[in-house]
């Protein structure tokens, strides 16, 4: 039964049924309604080889999801990233293969953009390898708190261990940068009972960067925007920094043999 709309006294208000001009089969073999009443008249066979898992007529759905026919997909080269994140998860709870991979291909082009929404979805339908691309751009700035939640344990403690040898690199990568002693800034850190002021690369050394995006580096620079000198040692450290993940091993994650005997899945 499909859903009814309120009008404005609170009461319900039933569509009138209709018919889908494009799916409406004299021969249909099953009818399915829409929560607003647009009947569709299939084939039984047709939504079993295009799909791995239609399920049972009393399953939960979301209003905006879609049924598949063999048909040539519509292009998704304009969606923007709600719909199309909201269109992946369609296609993994109805198992469309031919869906889920065009919409793996497409939240590439917004993993800068929506890393964090992108490494949820890829952990719960385990796209490694959306996984494996996400950790260089993620571990120089999300801290392990926040992935304890998100990330099965197949995939954080190898993500953890990435993290450790990617901080460890960028602490010796800073450590070992040649030490820039032009400090004529107000920020100073106690020591004792004295303030003392902070070099830049003692700056660097103890702010919380690592957890930090693009902000804390424009803000930075802003800081020392009166000393050329020290804005140049910024942005080569940052440099540096930023080729740290071309220099170590990739995020290896577990085949999917070993994952099976830790989460008891396939």
């Amino acid at each position: 039964m499909a859903d009814a709309a309120e009008n404005s006294t609170g009461a319900k208000d039933v569509q009138p049924i209709r018919q889908s001009e494009i799916f409406n089969a004299a021969d249909a073999d099953v009818v399915i309604r829409s929560c607003d009443n647009v009947e569709f008249r299939l084939h039984k066979k047709n939504l079993e080889f295009l799909s791995g898992g239609f399920p049972p007529a009393d399953t939960e759905t979301n209003p905006n999801e879609i049924f598949m026919y063999p048909q040539r997909f519509p292009s998704l080269d304009n969606m923007k990233f709600d719909p199309l994140i909201e269109l992946a998860e369609t296609a993994e709870k109805y198992e469309i293969f031919a869906l889920i991979h065009i919409c793996e291909v497409h939240l590439r082009s917004f993993m800068r953009q929506h890393p964090r929404e992108i490494l949820r979805f890829a952990a719960k339908y385990d796209h490694r390898e959306l996984v494996k691309e996400l950790a260089p751009i993620l571990v120089p700035y999300l801290p392990l708190s926040e992935l304890s939640d998100l990330l099965p344990a197949h995939l954080y403690k190898p993500w953890s261990l990435y993290r450790a040898h990617w901080m460890k690199e960028a602490i010796l990568t800073i450590a070992n940068s040649h030490p820039h002693n032009c400090y004529e800034r107000t920020d100073k850190v106690r020591w004792g009972a004295t303030l003392v002021p902070l070099t830049l690369h003692q700056s660097l050394l103890s702010s919380p960067f690592l957890h930090n995006t693009d902000n804390y580096w424009k803000s930075l620079v802003l800081q020392y925007d009166s000393k050329p000198c020290c804005v140049s040692v910024i942005e080569g450290i940052r440099g540096q920094l930023g080729c740290i993940v071309n220099n170590i091993p990739s995020l290896q994650l577990p085949t999917a043999q070993v994952r099976a005997s830790v989460t008891g899945t396939f």
